[in-house]
């Protein structure tokens, strides 16, 4: 069976917020990687650094939930800076989380702060920043136009427009509070707002020149939300966590059930590994919890007869998270035991079962002679 194709939000980048024309000719397209070329070069004389302060043009912060008494607080500064908000954004880059070429976006740990309110506190913030000329097109430009004819090229603002799409979506999950009781502790970050800066002009796009503040001159979206501390699944094992088995089978049911409710705001996140699943356990009594990141590569449902198998297509990729925790063995034993039990997700686990679906480095592929419990068995050998 053939992994399904990609439906995208329905985001109008070519008008309002996150606006970008695609080049649509091969003359657009040459001006359009000749200005990505010089960009690169810029960009690696002239590096974001540590102190650097951004000044956006454009901030719009209406993608997070209402607080209420299940939610943790929204900072003073994020309360005021709302909808198309007049006050100006002063973003100020500490540490990179991560950073370099060929990654899908630059991300940093920083500060955000007001020119308009400069009683009201600073708030740590995460910046991610869709930065097109680190993005990894390929080697050269005939690579590109292969991916824009197969519509697979994400440009900067398609990302941020995919991510503000799945945030808008999953206003309900957004600051959820942490390790209380976890059936009910599913979490994505507070999204505190997305901001665009326009540099000098294209002349393939037609843009009106507007204020550069990236030092190689590039026009970005970003992304600014709220800091989560704790190790993703990519940085520690299990054991390294502390978890005994109880420990992961509940770990386990985290995982599941924050996709579950994740595809039950609409969202195919298309992207589930180690990296993008921060984890918080609790040693005392073996509670777990995780917050899922990274929304830029979300998909839709697309019809409502593909629901389950799109849905079971995304939690398959849950077990890359387990291969990263070194969990197999025992996520086999837990998937076995959830096609006995009448949880949230099973409808996904049976359809995973009966199409085996696996995915533990790529996409996912059909295994033969046995659904993913025999997958699981195999790996665990």
């Amino acid at each position: 069976m053939a992994r399904m194709a990609r439906q995208v939000p329905p985001v109008n980048i070519e008008s309002g917020f996150f606006y970008f024309k695609c080049p649509q000719t091969e003359e657009d397209l040459q001006a359009f990687w000749l200005r990505l070329c010089a960009y690169k070069e810029a960009a690696i004389k002239a590096p974001l650094h540590p102190d650097h302060v951004l000044t956006v043009t454009n901030y719009m912060g209406s993608y997070h939930g209402h607080p209420s008494s299940g939610t943790r607080e929204l900072p003073p500064l994020i309360r005021q800076c709302t909808g198309y908000t007049i006050t100006v954004p002063l973003l100020v880059l500490q540490a990179p989380i991560q950073v370099g070429d060929g990654k899908w976006s630059q991300v940093w740990r920083g500060t955000m702060a007001s020119q308009d309110l400069p009683d009201v506190p600073p708030v740590p913030v995460v910046i991610k920043l869709f930065q097109e000329s680190y993005l990894g097109f390929g080697p050269g430009i005939e690579d590109l136009w292969s991916t824009l004819e197969y519509a697979d090229w994400l440009p900067g603002a398609r990302l941020a427009a995919n991510e503000a799409w799945a945030y808008d979506r999953m206003r309900a999950l957004q600051g959820k509070f942490l390790l209380i009781q976890v059936a009910a502790c599913r979490s994505v970050p507070w999204s505190y707002g997305f901001c665009k800066v326009f540099a000098v002009s294209s002349p393939w796009s037609g843009s009106q020149t507007q204020q550069c503040v990236l030092p190689n001159g590039e026009a970005t979206f970003g992304h600014v939300m709220e800091v989560i501390d704790g190790p993703t699944a990519s940085t520690m094992t299990a054991d390294e966590l502390g978890l005994d088995e109880v420990g992961v089978f509940n770990l386990a049911d985290a995982l599941a059930m924050a996709v579950h409710e994740m595809h039950d705001c609409g969202v195919v996140h298309d992207d589930i590994k180690g990296h993008n699943v921060i984890i918080h356990h609790n040693p005392s009594n073996q509670d777990c919890n995780v917050v899922l990141l990274d929304f830029s590569m979300c998909m839709t449902f697309g019809t409502p007869s593909m629901q389950t198998q799109v849905a079971s297509e995304d939690m398959s990729s849950m077990i890359r998270v387990f291969s990263a925790l070194e969990i197999i063995p025992r996520a086999g034993a837990w998937f076995r035991s959830r096609l006995q039990m009448n949880v949230p997700y099973g409808e996904a686990l049976a359809k995973l079962d009966e199409f085996g679906w696996l995915a533990p480095k790529g996409p996912p592929k059909r295994v033969k002679g046995g659904g993913w419990s025999e997958v699981l068995k195999i790996l665990s050998e």
